[in-house]
């Protein structure tokens, strides 16, 4: 064996930090992480129609689209939800509520964000035409072009200015990494990702994926523990991302390392730089400096030393990005927005992080649907959600559902409605009770002028009376009439009400389906098919088993009938009627969420009509769920019986 062969192999340069492309991530020519589920001329949330698929990564597929209602491209991300836990969802859509509300320069824009399916969760965000900074300097050393001092202060201020915005809204970004920062082709640095790359991180960290576990930028104390991001994650986030910048050849991809290069890469400049920076890495939050600004300030300083025309747009050998700093002429500020840099090899998002989210200020056709009687109606604007809320046709306990958010709760728990139902509420109380003291005037009245025909009918009463008895003093004795004879025309028996009442069983299960304001048509549907199900199963036992042996007491002997009237059979003519019962009960319901519910009593005569139909709780006996109730229950037909009438005591419950 050679001299050569022994010799041990020297290593090479350890691998960088940052690529062109994030890790994970696969562009449009690549076989992608996970399947491709929507084509070309799909719609999506009703108004994104589907371009071309973009690229995937382990948190989501992107698409390019077309908002056909704004005419403007997005980028819809598709989520598989069994990937994304049911909190982290509810966290997800909690955030991008406040981000939506954001509106900054350096911020990506959020579109809408919704189900695809019952598996697929979808987010619409800003297309930005342009490149991912880590792109754009990646390339730039592969030239051997090198970020300037104006470069890194132009990058570190824009992101000072956006992600103050965000802290301001109580918000943190938390992946802060030159793959969620994009520069379009105006030369605008954009920070994406807000909300819906914290969110799929942590979502990813469980199956030991995702920037929390592989990425120098994302601050130490998230690689153990998510849940304990703060403002002070992007102030560590933000001063490795400056010393990237700085950085000649690029940081090492190891955290430890990264620190260690500080020194070297900071050597020309001022000592007060390097502390800040160290500060600022500390392995402790409460160590690092409490302000963003402090950096930024920091690296203008340095700059402003060296006279750098921090105000001038950028010269061709620097970074294509707007200035961070007021012009500093009036003829460099003209044309700014003008399509002035040449960005090599721009491409579109090739999937890399994850979409940030923020809605329309306002939707044409509607954003909320509205729930009435189990249904949702809409989809309504917010002035027409408030006008129902004015005309009294709902109130501040009717569900509402937020078609971008997907989430449904009640009026006054909607941020957007929650002051305005508290200003309205005692408005309409005070209208309620004028109109109770109007209604109490007129019985009042009513009572005045009752007293009078009273009085007067007494009066007419007793010469009635006198007249009457008159007739009777005048008539002659009446013939006896033989008792078989004055019966002969009654094909019928009068019958007493019963003295015992007894208490159907019902099916808890169904009767809280029915009466769950949540529930749809085709779900109470589904309970009562089941339970006829179960029941007819029950009869096909073996003999006696699952007999009912609450049944009416029958006279055999003088009835002309032997039909025997089960609980089985009550219980299916009166769950046969749960669309009318259930009217009656929402509504006292939606005004009363304490209502549990009420018990009906009633007797069925021979041929199946009721009778004495009245609510055992008198509290609600006179109100209109009780008067409802028994009108539907005097209109309910039961099967003919033999035998006597049958008491029965029906319970509704709700809750």
């Amino acid at each position: 064996m050679s001299d050569s062969q022994n010799k041990p192999k020297r290593p090479g340069p350890p691998p960088l930090a940052m690529a062109k492309q994030a890790p994970g991530v696969r562009g449009a020519r690549q076989v992608p992480v996970q399947g491709v589920t929507l084509n070309t001329g799909d719609v999506i949330g009703g108004k994104f129609i589907v371009g071309r698929y973009l690229g995937s990564s382990d948190g989501a597929v992107s698409y390019l689209c077309k908002d056909r209602k704004r005419d403007r491209d997005c980028v819809i991300k598709v989520i598989d939800l069994a990937t994304m836990p049911r909190e982290l969802q509810e966290q997800l859509a909690k955030e991008v509520r406040t981000a939506g509300k954001l509106h900054h320069r350096n911020l990506t824009g959020i579109y809408g964000m919704g189900q695809v399916n019952q598996t697929q969760l979808f987010v619409a965000l800003e297309y930005v035409a342009g490149s991912s900074l880590a792109r754009i300097v990646a390339q730039r050393r592969e030239a051997s072009k090198h970020p300037t001092l104006r470069d890194v202060f132009t990058v570190i201020a824009h992101l000072c200015t956006a992600l103050e915005a965000v802290h301001k809204a109580g918000l943190v970004h938390g992946v802060l990494t030159p793959y969620n920062v994009m520069v379009s082709k105006q030369g605008v640095l954009k920070l994406g990702n807000l909300a819906f790359a914290r969110t799929s991180a942590e979502s990813l960290f469980h199956r030991q994926l995702g920037p929390f576990v592989d990425s120098i930028y994302v601050a130490p104390e998230l690689t153990r523990d998510p849940t304990s991001i703060s403002p002070s994650s992007d102030t560590y986030s933000l001063a490795m991302l400056c010393l990237e910048l700085l950085s000649k050849e690029g940081l090492p991809n190891d955290r430890v390392e990264a620190k260690g290069a500080v020194s070297d890469i900071l050597s020309g400049f001022p000592p007060q730089l390097t502390q800040v920076l160290l500060r600022s890495l500390d392995s402790d939050p409460t160590q690092r400096p409490a302000a963003l600004h402090e950096i930024r300030d920091m690296i203008e300083s340095v700059a402003r030393e060296r006279n750098l025309r921090l105000g001038f747009p950028p010269e061709a050998h620097e970074l294509p990005i707007e200035p961070a700093v007021e012009p500093e002429s009036a003829q460099d500020d003209a044309g700014a927005e003008d399509d002035l840099f040449d960005i090599p090899e721009l491409s579109r998002p090739q999937g890399g992080g994850f979409g940030g989210i923020v809605f329309d200020e306002e939707e044409e056709d509607g954003r909320y649907l509205v729930q009435k009687g189990g249904l949702d109606y809409g989809p309504y604007t917010p002035e027409q959600i408030l006008e129902q809320l004015h005309a009294d046709e709902i109130d501040e306990n009717t569900q509402v559902l937020d078609r971008h958010t997907q989430e449904r709760m009640r009026l006054e728990e909607v941020e957007e409605f929650s002051e305005e139902v508290k200003k309205y509420i005692p408005i309409r109380e005070e209208r309620l009770r004028l109109a109770a003291e109007r209604r109490a005037q007129i019985q009042q009245n009513v009572k005045k002028g009752g007293l009078t025909i009273f009085v007067v009918g007494i009066v007419a009463g007793l010469v009635v009376l006198a007249g009457m008895i008159y007739v009777v003093l005048t008539q002659p004795d009446p013939e006896p009439l033989p008792m078989d004879r004055a019966f002969a025309s009654l094909d019928y028996k009068l019958l007493p009400p019963p003295k015992d009442f007894t208490t159907v069983a019902v099916d808890k299960g169904v009767m809280q389906s029915i009466f769950n304001p949540a529930a749809s048509e085709e779900e109470i549907a589904k309970q009562i098919k089941k339970l006829r199900r179960k029941r007819r199963g029950s009869k096909k036992g073996p003999k006696g088993a699952g007999a009912d042996e609450n049944i009416t007491e029958v006279d055999m002997s003088s009835s002309g009938s032997k039909k025997v009237l089960t609980d089985a059979e009550v219980n299916e003519v009166i769950l046969g009627k749960w669309p009318t019962l259930r009217r009656c009960v929402m509504k006292e319901f939606r005004s009363n969420p304490n209502f549990k519910g009420v018990t009906v009593q009633f007797f069925i005569r021979p041929s199946g009509t009721t009778g004495g139909v009245k609510i055992k709780e008198k509290k609600y006996a006179d109100k209109a769920v009780g008067s409802c109730l028994v009108s539907r229950f005097r209109a309910i037909k039961f099967p003919a019986h033999g035998g006597f009438n049958k008491g029965v005591v029906f319970p509704l419950i709700v809750q």
